[in-house]
């Protein structure tokens, strides 16, 4: 038979099942009348030759059923057969059905809903061209242990000339910028690029092109290209944008290109603004730098070269950076290269957290398999006839396994299906519930790759709870299951040892994340109680950038402030007024702006060899308003916030790593961050502050006054009586009436900036508390239910118990001690589990041993008192059981 044929047939016998059984029985009758019409042609009577030919074809319904085998599709219509059968048999038993569907729903809706996060932001293809071959470029501070520290401009272009494994090299630094005209001024972030940006990215624009060659030259750098968002939020995305010439900082700037929408900057969470990108300029690249001068602030991507491995790559550049080490030695000393595949640049400080919450989700989903296996024994054997039935009448093992299997994963795909609609809105809870500037989960959307996983998750959840109760089932013995009376069976050994392994394994998968969540939250308690080093009540900030176009002098930047906070101070509600280069904890670095210092006696040193510190630029008053305490010395005076007199206030921690057991008040140290760097008095010494992250410790740090170092962008602080928030408008009107062009942006109260630092920290905490409760509930119902049922097949024996004496406080201690026994033994096994797993939660951790007894201790009490609370309604169930009721159940 040719095999389109073949294909018909089989087909036809699928889905016209009666019609082609139809087909058969005629044709197979014809054969018959044919071997009749034959036997009387040679002589015989018309019953012999009817008995004759029955008796050469044999059974005819035999018959058939080999001609089905044949078509090779009958596993297909038995397990059609099955599914019918197993459907039927769910809609017997409700609330069985409802109880396993909704468990397996809570497990497989909490899987997808996590892994649907997971996929966009570690697995999703990113949207670069062949990003695989995509890799960060950074500076090694080996003596701080900086991995990844920004660029030297002229470290950058000797990499660019000495380095073969690499395709191309692009950099780019963070900026902001004021846009002024059409619907108002507006504070935008920028990047300035080189050149070959978009192309070593392999992003082309969806409007116009990318920069030229040429765009990187001085002269023919006032051009940009646009964010899709910025495009569509401020121009309407007018297709004619192209060719248009926008405002920034007072300049014209051509605009060449619009972005692709799905163009994110992967570079926000360790950028200089923290904030994403919504504009670039070209970088206009020196031939030759000083290195003295310049500094550290590029960040470097690169494109490896066909063939050549990250591996390679960094060997490469290490010789590099020995090679310019030895020929640059008072800058280069003691600085590496680390080469960070893209992938890992982008994932690195949230791939923990997410990991852990996905192992989380996974814990879940075992408690409920376990728990939805347990519901299928204790069913399994009330079915113990029905099977034995089956196997009397010759159906196979395997086949009584199949039929049970093909329920249990109807019954997973009925939970799948509510997991999937349970995860589209967890997805959705999630994507409104993270909390602001922790992770841009955007594209985390339920899309085929998420429904693949759910699938998975689906299928193999069908498989775990239900081959323990089908192998059970199958291995049953029939003559004894036949001989049982009319009601359900008792359990026998094999099914107790099930169900009491899987009552253990709840438990111990349970304390696990008992014990996980008991650390963060404990972990987050200590990080809480942590004093930023200043008073955050009340404390409103917002930042404002000067274009230097407008405001050329350091004395005209010095002015507009000064004035700007002379009538702050006057509005209502106002207490004191003052600014600062870089606000605490905004999200951007620790340390602020770091520099080398030199110390009193120190001399010329190496800049490798120098000391560091943070630098931050105060205004007057500054110490009061942000309630940072004064320790020794005094304050900056108006004198020396109006004119330079070289004085500087350092931290405690400045003057315990550089000046221990001695008083720094009078001693003169040099900043480097002038042209010409002139040594500064210490006149004071404050507490510390964090910078960043209330887990970082305090940088050593040194206070300029404003005049001694003028930044165009400053941050205002404001320290109110009332909501700061409701003084937002008036600020806004007063900076607006003194430039009208002059936007303010990042407002913030310093309350929520604290909030906004440990955010992660308490997502990750909040979640993982969620997932325990809910690993919980499920064991406590898994147990409950087990303790339920087997309390039920012991009727008999607590109602002879009872007959010959047992009294109710006996009949409490035999199924509270039962359940006491799979607590303790599942309490030990999670605990020593535990021990191991949590190793995991240590980078999460502040304050808190990965190993704390207290909060092992805390979580063994806990998740065993729960689990004998579940078993006490059954043993008082059990404690009334009537023992003639029980001894006439039979």
């Amino acid at each position: 038979m040719r095999w389109p044929r073949k294909i018909a047939l089989r087909l036809r016998s699928l889905f016209r099942r009666d019609a082609a059984d139809a087909e058969l029985s005629t044709e197979l009758r014809f054969h018959l009348e044919r071997q009749i019409a034959a036997n009387i042609s040679a002589g015989m009577h018309s019953a012999e030759a009817r008995r004759a030919a029955f008796s050469e074809f044999g059974g005819v319904e035999e018959l058939k059923e080999e001609c089905r085998d044949m078509r090779k599709i009958n596993w297909l219509q038995d397990l059609a057969q099955d599914l019918r059968y197993g459907l039927r048999t769910l809609r017997k038993s409700p609330g069985f059905t409802a109880v396993a569907v909704l468990t397996l729903a809570l497990g497989i809706g909490a899987n997808t809903a996590i892994f649907s996060v997971v996929d966009a932001l570690l697995l999703r293809p990113l949207p670069y061209s062949n990003s695989k071959q995509l890799a960060m470029v950074w500076e090694q501070d080996v003596a701080l242990g900086e991995r990844n520290n920004v660029v030297s401009p002229a470290n950058f272009l000797d990499w660019q000339a000495q380095n073969h494994a690499f395709d191309r090299m692009a950099c780019f630094a963070d900026d902001r910028a004021n846009l002024t005209g059409g619907s108002g001024p507006q504070v935008v972030t920028g990047q300035l690029t080189s050149a070959n940006f978009f192309d070593v990215l392999g992003i082309k624009p969806i409007l116009g092109h990318a920069f030229l060659p040429i765009n990187g030259t001085t002269g023919n750098n006032h051009v940009v290209i646009l964010s899709y968002a910025l495009w569509k939020e401020r121009y309407g995305a007018d297709p004619g944008i192209v060719g248009r010439s926008i405002e920034l900082d007072g300049a014209a700037y051509t605009v060449i290109g619009v972005a692709p929408q799905n163009f994110d900057p992967f570079f926000a969470e360790g950028s200089l603004t923290g904030e994403h990108a919504q504009l670039w300029v070209p970088f206009v690249l020196q031939s030759a730098y000083d290195r003295t001068k310049t500094g550290r602030y590029l960040t470097v991507v690169a494109r490896l070269k066909s063939g050549a491995s990250l591996a390679q790559a960094q060997t490469q550049m290490n010789v590099i950076a020995a090679r310019l080490a030895a020929k640059y030695p008072d800058y280069n000393r003691g600085w590496g290269v680390n080469v960070v595949p893209i992938r890992e640049e982008l994932s690195g400080a949230v791939r923990p957290a997410l990991l852990i919450l996905l192992g989380a989700v996974g814990f879940v989903l075992l408690i409920a398999c376990a728990n939805v296996a347990s519901l299928f024994l204790s069913r399994a054997a009330g079915r113990k006839k029905e099977m034995a039935v089956r196997a009397a009448l010759g159906a196979r093992r395997w086949r009584i396994v199949r039929q049970l299997l093909s329920e249990s994963v109807l019954l997973a795909f009925l939970g799948g299906a509510l997991g999937v609609f349970l995860a589209i809105w967890g997805t959705n809870v999630l994507l409104h519930a993270i909390p602001r500037k922790l992770l841009d989960i955007s594209s985390a959307l339920v899309d085929f790759r998420v429904l693949a996983f759910a699938a998975g998750a689906t299928l193999l959840s069908g498989l775990l709870f239900g081959i323990l109760p089908s192998y059970a089932a199958a291995h049953s013995g029939i003559s004894a299951s036949l001989q049982e009376s009319g009601r359900s069976s008792s359990l026998n050994r094999r099914n107790r040892l099930i169900h009491n392994a899987l009552v253990v394994t709840e438990i111990a998968l349970a304390l696990v994340l008992l014990a996980g969540a008991g650390l963060l939250i404990e972990s987050f308690s200590r990080l809480t109680h942590v004093s930023p080093g200043f008073n955050s009540d009340h404390l409103l900030t917002f930042k404002l950038s000067l274009p230097s176009d407008k405001y050329k002098t350091d004395a005209a930047d010095i002015e507009f402030l000064r004035a700007l906070s002379d009538k702050i101070s006057h509005l209502p509600g106002v207490r004191t007024v003052s600014m600062e280069n870089m606000v605490p904890f905004n999200g951007v670095q620790d340390e602020g702006v770091a520099t080398d210092v030199t110390l009193p006696g120190q001399g010329s040193l190496p800049e490798a060899q120098r000391p560091d510190a943070a630098v931050r630029v105060v205004g007057p008053g500054y110490f009061g308003t942000m309630g940072i305490p004064l320790v020794q010395g005094r304050d900056f005076s108006p004198v020396e916030q109006a004119q330079e007199k070289h004085v500087v206030i350092i931290n405690n921690a400045f003057a315990r790593k550089y000046f221990p057991g001695a008083s720094p008040i009078g001693q003169k140290i040099t900043i480097d961050m002038k042209d010409t760097n002139v040594p500064s008095e210490i006149i004071g010494i404050v507490g510390d502050i964090h910078g960043a992250e209330l887990s970082a410790k305090p940088w050593p740090t040194v206070y300029w006054p404003y005049p001694e170092l003028a930044y165009s962008q400053m941050t205002i602080v404001v320290r109110t009586e009332t909501d700061p928030l409701a003084l937002v408008p008036a600020a806004r009107e007063i900076v607006q009436g003194m430039d009208k062009d002059e936007p303010i942006s990042n407002i913030d109260t310093m309350d929520q900036l604290i909030s906004d630092s440990v955010a992660r920290s308490r997502f990750t905490t909040i979640l993982l508390a969620i997932f325990a409760a809910l690993a919980v509930v499920l064991a406590c119902i898994g147990i409950y239910g087990v303790m339920a049922y087997a309390t039920a097949q012991r009727r008999n024996e607590i109602g002879i118990r009872m007959a010959l004496g047992a009294q109710r406080a006996d009949v409490l201690r035999l199924i509270l001690g039962h359940g006491a026994k799979l607590a303790l033994l599942g309490a030990a096994i999670g605990v020593a589990a535990a021990f191991g797993l949590t190793r995991f939660l240590s980078s999460q951790l502040f304050g808190t041993n990965a190993g704390d007894p207290a909060v092992f201790a805390a979580a063994t009490v806990l998740l065993i008192a729960v689990a004998i609370a579940a078993c006490y309604i059954p043993a008082r169930r059990a404690m009334k059981v009537d023992p003639m009721v029980a001894l006439r159940y039979e």
